[in-house]
């Protein structure tokens, strides 16, 4: 590892050590409260995958070890209306069931039958319910988790060389998963990816996606119920992509990264021993609605090319403790959304240290250059850009349209458009491409570069072409 600090830092031996706990079962009752009521698993788990409509029956035991007869007042499921599982207790199916005696020093079966379609791409991946124990107002609990959908389940895993088609949804569990040091994981194109809260996937070798505009792959959270909550993008929903210092040479083409940035970053890419090529290169990729940052990057080297990203609770893009980027035809916006509070963080930074301290900071020389990007939103500054230590700052800023009320005396500038709006189509339905009539349209300047000879949408660039991920409507 790097001497960066980062409040979640990785150790390949905790993937490691959730794998193992996961292949682990439980044996012994697992004693809940002071009562002496236990329960032989405190998640019962449903792990056969289906593969057509079908049903599943698994049981736990419920032990009274008490010196005398207990009655419990209440046991029920907790989502009553919910249709996948069902009870049998004493040989009587039901979902809520008063007054059930355990005798003393004696135990109970509780049987849970599940019933699923896994065609049926309107459930979760993962379903869960609660079976509720109550005596005289104090109340257990026992979880219940099942598949939801038939799809490539991944838990704690160490990724080898592999590639992933679009059969089935990859579904992404516990920790996260491993690229491993020296493997190479191919995405094709159609594919999507569904992580869990707590997941992560982790790349220490190289990840290749090859999305293309009618078939991009799709990074998101694996909670398909949200409309029944009244919403469905809600940030923070899987942790990102983590890229390690020893991974290279990774390339993201038309990758949809959707509600992502747990507690860091969507994509987070740490410090690498050689900056001469890119480290990530991402080509017509959306970043939409993180928790965290968009895109965190310390000391290392990425390019993008004809990429959104927008509605990020931190940074949309955060360029630090130095390093080399070449950002061209971006668009950079935020204005704030559900969970996401644009009050003070502008959509990008652009330094050369990091601060370990009040007064201490570390950093490394700093090469980027923007180019036709639009960088705006809600607040009156949307760039901080600035330089501490004897570090290089070479930051240009070339034909582009940005939101910024302090001046720009440490970078390179030419033929800005400052403080006017681009008129994006309805930043509250995340619409950013820009009409006929703003003020990026045809004042770019023309990038002979393969990666950019179309927009974000599959459109040629007209020449000279307009700033930003769209060309002009």
């Amino acid at each position: 590892m790097k001497h960066f600090q980062f409040p979640f830092p990785f150790h390949l031996s905790w993937i490691i050590l959730l794998f193992l706990i996961s292949m682990s079962c439980r044996k012994d009752p697992i004693n809940i409260g002071n009562d002496k009521i236990a329960f032989s698993t405190d998640t019962l788990k449903f792990d056969t995958v289906f593969t057509t409509l079908g049903s599943v029956t698994r049981s736990f035991k419920v032990y009274n070890r008490l010196n005398k007869k207990i009655k419990f007042t209440n046991i029920r499921l907790e989502s009553s209306n919910q249709k996948f599982f069902r009870m049998n207790i004493d040989g009587t199916p039901t979902k809520n069931i008063s007054n059930v005696e355990i005798e003393s020093n004696d135990s109970i079966y509780i049987f849970v039958a599940l019933t699923v379609d896994p065609s049926n791409d309107t459930l979760p991946f993962i379903i869960n319910d609660k079976i509720l124990f109550s005596i005289d107002g104090n109340e257990q609990s026992v979880a219940l988790q099942a598949y939801g959908q038939n799809a490539h389940y991944i838990y704690d895993s160490i990724l080898s060389s592999q590639t992933w088609t679009n059969d089935l949804p990859y579904v992404i569990l516990g920790s996260g998963a491993l690229v491993d040091t020296g493997a190479i994981l191919t995405i094709q194109k159609g594919c999507r990816i569904y992580m869990n809260a707590t997941a992560k996937l982790y790349v220490a070798g190289t990840l290749y996606i090859y999305g293309t505009k009618e078939d991009s792959v799709i990074f998101q959270g694996n909670r398909l119920d949200r409309d029944y909550f009244g919403y469905r993008d809600f940030p923070g929903e899987w942790g990102g992509i983590h890229f390690l210092g020893t991974s290279k040479q990774n390339i993201l083409n038309y990758t949809i990264l959707k509600n992502g940035g747990g507690l860091d970053a969507s994509v987070y890419v740490q410090p690498t021993s050689s900056n001469d090529k890119p480290v990530v290169q991402m080509n017509q990729c959306k970043i939409e609605n993180s928790s965290g940052y968009g895109i965190l990057c310390f000391n290392t080297n990425i390019e993008l090319n004809s990429c959104l990203i927008h509605t990020c609770g931190l940074q949309n893009l955060a360029l630090v403790e130095g390093g080399n980027y070449q950002i061209n035809h971006c668009t950079i916006a935020t204005y704030g959304g559900i969970g996401i509070n644009h009050a003070q963080q502008p959509s990008v930074i652009v330094i050369n240290y990091r601060d370990t301290s009040l007064t201490g900071f570390v950093g490394a020389n700093l090469n980027a250059q923007f180019k036709n990007c639009i960088i705006y939103g809600s607040l009156d500054n949307e760039l901080y850009i600035n330089q501490k230590g004897s570090w290089d700052y070479n930051v240009h800023f070339d034909n582009c349209l940005i939101k910024r009320s302090g001046d720009f005396s440490i970078a390179n500038t030419n033929q800005l458009i400052l403080n006017t709006d681009p008129l994006f189509i309805d930043v509250s339905k995340w619409d950013f491409h820009i009409p006929t009539n703003s003020p990026a349209k045809g004042t770019g300047q023309y990038i002979l570069k393969a990666e950019l000879m179309n927009d974000l949408d599959g459109t040629p660039r007209q020449n000279p072409p307009s700033i930003g991920c769209y060309e002009a409507n």
